[in-house]
């Protein structure tokens, strides 16, 4: 079936895509790759799924999704087969050669420039949004491991020097009385900017932190040059990205194993 093309969702993908090849380009041990009818090999080594990725591309080119799926099934990782909208019958049958049997979808979330007069201006009482570089990974890492809820070691990698000193990427903290309570990263690619790893540990939820990070991260975005933002997200968030303008572009659907 034809796919309605919309320039700006299409800018978008295209974008985000980048985003995860710089990430992978940054951290040792991980590749992207793509095939010549544009499906995609994403590899982190990290045990997420949606960070073990063979990318579906718009030609659907079945024989080069086989092909990175047998790639991806030999490595000792979660991973998916992601589809833009809903699986087809003949990628369902490929995902179900490999075991990849249950799904899960994340919405692509997009937002524009012209929006930033609207955005909040408010900090909470006490806080204060800042950026971090490589020399302060461990600040990074241990908020993002209490906001994740995630091992520390996993938090670590997305806490490398040679992602947070970079120059098209920023990380975010926000200090309340010398503790990191919320985390954020961007990636700039283009006139885009990827949102990322925006967490909040449970004790510090519905405070206001996040709201304040959010917009402060997209006003820095755009005086890098940013015209336009993306966040994939979860239900707890996606009402706040969606009161800031952020509408929705697609829905993916990620194809994964029962376990």
């Amino acid at each position: 079936m034809t796919r309605m093309i919309d320039p700006a969702t299409e800018a978008a993908v295209n974008a985000f895509h980048a985003t995860i090849a710089r990430f992978t380009e940054l951290v040792p041990g991980m590749y992207m790759r793509q095939g010549a009818a544009g499906t995609r090999l994403e590899f982190s080594g990290l045990p997420m799924p949606t960070l073990n990725v063979v990318s579906v591309g718009s030609e659907q080119d079945l024989g080069e999704i086989d092909a990175f799926a047998k790639e991806l099934s030999a490595k000792d990782v979660p991973w998916s087969i992601q589809v833009r909208g809903q699986a087809d019958p003949a990628v369902l049958e490929v995902a179900a050669r490999y075991g990849r049997t249950s799904s899960f979808t994340l919405p692509l979330l997009t937002w524009d420039a012209e929006l930033l007069p609207t955005l909040p201006t408010g900090i909470p009482a006490g806080a204060t949004v800042r950026q971090v570089t490589g020399g302060e990974r461990e600040v990074f890492a241990t908020a993002l491991a209490a906001g994740f809820e995630m091992p520390r070691d996993v938090a670590e990698v997305f806490a490398t020097p040679a992602l947070l000193d970079t120059p098209d990427t920023t990380a975010y903290v926000v200090d309340v009385n010398g503790e990191a309570v919320a985390t954020g990263f961007n990636i700039m690619a283009g006139d885009h900017v990827g949102m990322y790893n925006g967490a909040v540990p449970p004790q510090h939820r519905r405070k206001g932190y996040y709201r304040a990070l959010v917009a402060a991260r997209l006003r820095d975005a755009v005086a890098a040059g940013a015209r336009h933002a993306f966040v994939q997200n979860t239900p707890m968030s996606r009402p706040l990205y969606e009161s800031f303008g952020f509408r929705l572009a697609e829905e993916w659907t990620y194809l994964t194993s029962t376990g």
